[in-house]
């Protein structure tokens, strides 16, 4: 029985075997070598195969092409020989002997990226055929002899070379050296110092999603949800259905079909209504018969992918390596028993979603904090994936929770995941959510010092392009910024899922490790893994604080009073006069506020910004904000407080407790706006 995660567990590392490897100039592999074998022991690839198939080693989800040495010319030549074997065997180096990455070793995926580059130099060497002064030479000549490469970096230059094959060009030369000449069968020298025009492109982070858009994707997909829930059954049972080759053809299309059907099955639509499935697969959703129904699910699993990434913040191959059954319960406070054994407090319970970590070189289990937006969209998932289990012929409790659907119409697919392009992606995620004026304003307050109006995707008028990654930052960003959360417009599962990070994402958490994390048998205890959201939550909850008070700060223009609040009117004047740059405050609010020495708070009457707990603040003593040297009061609503304070002394009877309190409050609120706000409009 095929099992989707079994392969990896138990893979066995190449560059374990390097050490009995003879370090011989002259020594070669045999043909029949093996690099690599898959979960049932069936060679991928050995050492004279025309491809190397390794995905059996890969720990993503998604496979990668194959290294085909049959490729790297377009037309055959029996003298091109001699340049494939000097490709495979360099590959071979740097896939035994250099060590390097997380794993101690290179990359499926990386050894596929050098395959490339070495494939460009070779048809370079072959090219110079065609130069009588020079002649066909070997990647040896090339990499060994300093006029030759650096011709060669020149010709990359004038040929456009992408810079990714640039750059690995000068990493594959200090590759080389660690190889060694010993292992090589040359030296290199007086190559060094070419630098292939491999620019460093500059590397940005992540943008927050602005505000609107956040909101209208996250309503989106919860609308979406809301409406294919409900037929969950229903399509698992649809889509069994399609075991049969004839299911959902037509007529005429079953009869000439090979060893047609004894009864004609339902076509296509109805199909669709004897599932009672018309309304679903409507709109962005629209199916027109059985050849395109892989798309349609496509994109419903790419609905549910992006609910997940939405509310958990995971990263994209986090995701794809979700198994079947990944939905964990997790005692947060076990339950309070009486001396009798009664349990008179229920436990807490905590639902977490149970992946894989992403640079531990063989997966182990950590978890997301799951809201029932997850639940509900993994649920989906799960029906989708019994089905195409069925299809496949395999346990769904072995695969990945997002199978591959095209088994529909073409029996050979393999086991795995999908890859989508923007034609199995619904529309509404592509094309729907636009650039406003005001988002980019708003896009360009997250990053000032990036220039978005030369960044390629994010002009005003076009298309939001979203990433997976986008929605892990602008979970860290938002769901720790309470100012967002309290809008009205946005989805109750996202109130209720910032409720619960700040509650178990919080460092102080006594639970952090045993929940979110993994064991680590060399450590002997719980460890959580580095590159998790929590983190960038925690991170994100003091930056929040910081973007609030600097938005307050420099947001309107309006007069603030207060100890903090005339400081920042000061400063404000200040940076008119002086050509102070909001830049230098942003980064210095910034340390502040990851210091701790800092905080922001909205007030009734404006904001506070001391650190720790005010005993007036939650007590609703309200007078108290206007003499602390941390408080932020604004004129309108010290006005506003003004008038419901009046509003209420009418309710109260005169000389009474409740009328003396309120008289107090009302006569310290006039005094303040009288000797302050009062001589300002003067």
């Amino acid at each position: 029985m095929v099992d989707f995660y079994e392969g990896v567990v138990n893979e066995t590392q190449p560059f374990d075997a390097a050490g009995s490897i003879p370090v011989d100039p002259t020594w070669r592999p045999s043909a029949d070598f093996v690099i690599c074998r898959n979960v049932d022991g069936e060679v991928t690839a050995c050492y004279g195969g025309a491809k190397w198939d390794l995905n059996p080693i890969r720990l993503k989800a998604n496979r990668i092409a194959m290294i085909g040495f049959n490729s790297i010319f377009k037309k055959y030549d029996s003298g091109q020989s001699c340049l494939v074997k000097e490709v495979r065997y360099l590959l071979f180096c740097l896939f035994f002997y250099v060590q390097t990455g997380h794993l101690g070793r290179m990359s499926a995926g990386m050894l596929g990226q050098y395959f490339l580059t070495l494939r460009t130099a070779a048809r370079y060497c072959w090219d110079q055929e065609a130069n009588p002064l020079v002649g066909v030479i070997s990647l040896q000549q090339l990499f060994s002899n300093p006029a030759y490469l650096n011709a060669y970096s020149k010709w990359m230059a004038r040929e456009n070379i992408g810079s990714t094959q640039r750059r690995l060009t000068k990493s594959l030369i200090s590759h080389m050296v660690a190889i060694g000449e010993e292992r090589l069968g040359y030296k290199l020298h007086g190559v060094f110092n070419i630098d292939f025009c491999a620019v460093a492109e500059v590397q940005h982070q992540h943008p927050v999603i602005p505000t609107k858009i956040y909101l209208g994707v996250i309503n989106s997909v919860g609308d979406w949800m809301d409406f294919i829930y409900p037929k969950r059954k229903a399509i698992e049972h649809f889509l069994d259905c399609f075991i049969s080759p004839y299911y959902g053809y037509t007529e005429a299309h079953q009869k000439t079909m090979f060893g047609g059907p004894d009864v004609v099955e339902p076509e296509f639509d109805q199909a669709l209504r004897l599932h009672k499935l018309d309304k679903i697969f409507t709109g962005d959703l629209n199916c027109a018969g059985r050849g395109v129904l892989s798309s349609a699910i496509l994109k419903v699993q790419w609905i549910l992918k992006t609910v997940i990434h939405i509310y958990t913040g995971m990263r994209d191959q986090e995701v794809m390596l979700l198994p079947y059954n990944c939905i964990d319960v997790e005692e947060v406070v076990a339950a309070t028993l009486d001396e009798d054994g009664v349990s008179r407090d229920k436990p807490k319970i905590v639902k977490v979603l149970s992946s894989t970590t992403k640079f531990t070189g063989y997966r182990k289990s950590s978890s997301w904090l799951a809201t029932d937006e997850v639940v509900r969209a993994v649920e989906i998932a799960r029906s989708i994936c019994r089905a195409i289990s069925n299809l496949f012929g395999v346990r769904p409790e072995d695969m990945p929770l997002f199978l591959n659907p095209a088994i529909i119409n073409r029996r050979e697919t393999k086991v795995g995941v999908p890859t989508w392009n923007d034609v199995s992606k619904p529309k509404f995620l592509l094309n729907q959510l636009v650039i406003t004026e005001s988002d980019f304003q708003e896009l360009q307050a997250t990053d000032p010092l990036r220039d978005f109006l030369s960044a390629a995707g994010f002009s005003i008028g076009s298309p939001w392009s979203f990433t997976s990654h986008q929605f892990r930052r602008s979970l860290a960003f938002y769901g720790s910024n309470s100012g967002f959360i309290s809008l009205p417009t946005l989805r109750k599962q996202f109130k209720h899922l910032s409720v619960q990070m700040t509650r178990y994402y919080a460092n102080n958490f006594s639970r952090l490790k045993t929940i979110f994390g993994y064991y680590d048998e060399e450590v002997g205890d719980f460890v959580l893994p580095k590159h998790h959201v929590l983190f960038e939550y925690q991170i994100g909850m003091p930056l929040n604080i910081a973007y609030d008070l600097l938005s307050h700060a420099f947001g309107d223009g309006a007069q603030l009073f207060g100890g903090t609040g005339s400081y920042i009117s000061t400063q404000r004047k200040k940076m008119h006069e002086s050509g102070i740059h909001i830049a230098t405050l942003r980064k210095k609010t910034e340390n502040q506020a990851l210091d701790g020495r800092i905080s922001f708070k909205v007030t009734l009457l404006g904001a506070c910004t001391y650190p720790g707990k005010c005993d007036s603040y939650l007590l609703g003593d309200i007078t108290s904000c206007l003499s602390c040297a941390d408080g932020i009061i604004e004129r309108d609503k010290l006005e506003e407080a003004i008038g419901d304070s009046e509003a209420d002394l009418l309710l109260y009877e005169p000389g009474s407790g409740e009328y003396q309190v309120v008289e107090a409050e009302l006569t310290s609120l006039k005094k303040f706006h009288q000797k302050f706000i009062a001589v300002v409009e003067v």
